[in-house]
């Protein structure tokens, strides 16, 4: 491989992680060397407890065998360098790329994903806790074919203008543009990533995706999302409309997630309090601030928890019914009759493994009758839609229905 090759490539994230884990172990095994030395003498004069000494040599044993079978993992795969075009990825523009795998060709699924993150500290010393907070992001399938002895996998995405850059980014800690690549290779686990650079342009990517696998991808997508809407929202059919049910009881990984987290600031705010009472007054500042913003976010977790959107479209009216463990809330109903109506919102977003997780919600603009005349108002039709492609599938739904029943009116009147 030549030098200007080297130049334009970029190499994974996971070049040198290995190194950690074996400089660890190695730390671990030598602070523990007199411990191994020492058990014989300790045993001698009955002081068996010597023997729980040895869960340090045993975790950097531990540390040595894994970042040995990283690298062996790293190895099967090769050096997977990636070859970005354009060389600076363009928001406003493309990104893409070509990755180079020493495995041959076979069929697989893998995908592909880039992503806007901004890295920043919080805290201080030994309480500064780093955070990865993913300001964009979009997945696809990679466009995978033989290369001579191995594969290459190519990727092309077009990125919106407006995103953010190192350069363009205003707030704290900085900003970098990521490309990662995850599934199985030969039935071993496969999950690379690459930091990319990236500037504000339109420059086109010289890779050339075809359009059948455009196609393809496009409808693996819709697929999925469908499915996944069909198991989280309940919806039925009715000879005059639709009933939709976003029922109790999901999206349980986020919400108690934030019934935790506010349960365990609001205990500490009662703390505060308790030792503001035994004289602490600087504590008085302290106290209500742990516990206001425990308590705002306990209640809402116990909010999603409890949650119940009940929704039936009959002819041109929309009903919603709102309940909270069992109870009823309120009510709502207005005139519902194109989709223009419709609007998809993003309520919440969830990080895990570097994947974002959008939660969806769908709203519709009517006007609502009130004591002083019609109002226009905005009210929410289905809630707690886990996934941004699960929410557009709802949204499509919603359409459909409301487009085959203005046809059926249509036809009725046209009959007449």
């Amino acid at each position: 491989m030549n030098n200007a090759a080297d130049k334009t490539q970029i190499n994974s994230i996971e070049k040198s992680s290995h190194w950690i884990l074996v400089i660890m172990g190695i730390i671990f095994s030598l602070v523990s060397l007199p411990i191994l030395f020492s058990i014989p003498e300790e045993v001698r004069v009955g002081n068996n407890g010597i023997f729980v000494a040895l869960v340090f040599p045993l975790a950097g044993l531990g540390m040595l065998f894994g970042g040995w079978k990283m690298r062996q993992k790293f190895l099967f795969f090769g050096p997977t360098p990636l070859t970005p075009s354009p060389l600076i990825g363009q928001v406003g523009g493309q990104i893409g790329g070509r990755i180079d795998l020493a495995q041959p060709w076979t069929k697989r699924k893998l995908t592909v994903t880039l992503s806007c993150i901004n890295t920043y500290t919080s805290g201080s010393g030994k309480n500064s806790t780093t955070h990865r907070d993913i300001l964009w992001q979009e997945h696809d399938k990679v466009f995978d074919q033989s290369n001579g002895a191995g594969s290459k996998l190519e990727f092309c995405f077009d990125v919106p203008a407006g995103e953010r850059t190192k350069d363009t980014h205003k707030g704290r800690g900085t900003v970098h543009w990521e490309v990662s690549v995850e599934g199985l290779v030969n039935f071993m686990e496969f999950k690379r990533s690459w930091k990319v650079p990236a500037e504000e342009g339109t420059q086109a990517s010289s890779i050339i995706i075809p359009n059948v696998h455009k196609e393809a991808s496009h409808r693996a997508k819709r697929k999925q999302a469908e499915a996944s809407i069909e198991k989280q929202i309940q919806t039925k059919k009715t000879c005059d409309g639709l009933d939709i049910l976003s029922d109790q009881g999901r999206n349980k990984s986020m919400s108690w997630f934030l019934v935790l987290f506010g349960s365990i600031f609001t205990s500490v705010g009662c703390f505060l309090f308790y030792l503001a009472f035994q004289g602490e007054l600087m504590l008085w500042v302290m106290a209500p601030m742990f516990f206001g913003i425990g308590a705002g976010i306990l209640g809402f977790g116990i909010f999603l928890v409890g949650r119940k959107l009940e929704c039936k479209i009959i002819d041109d009216q929309v009903h919603t019914r709102r309940s909270l463990f069992g109870r009823i809330l309120y009510t709502r109903q207005g005139k519902l009759t194109s989709p223009d109506q419709l609007v998809l919102k993003t309520t919440m977003s969830s990080t895990s493994n570097g994947k974002q997780t959008e939660y969806m919600a769908i709203y519709a603009n009517i006007e609502i009758n009130g004591p002083n005349g019609s109002v226009k108002k905005q009210i929410k039709l289905v809630e707690g839609i886990e996934g941004k492609g699960a929410g557009e599938a709802m949204e499509r739904k919603l359409a459909d229905s409301l487009i085959e029943k203005n046809n059926n009116l249509n036809g009725e009147l046209e009959a007449l």
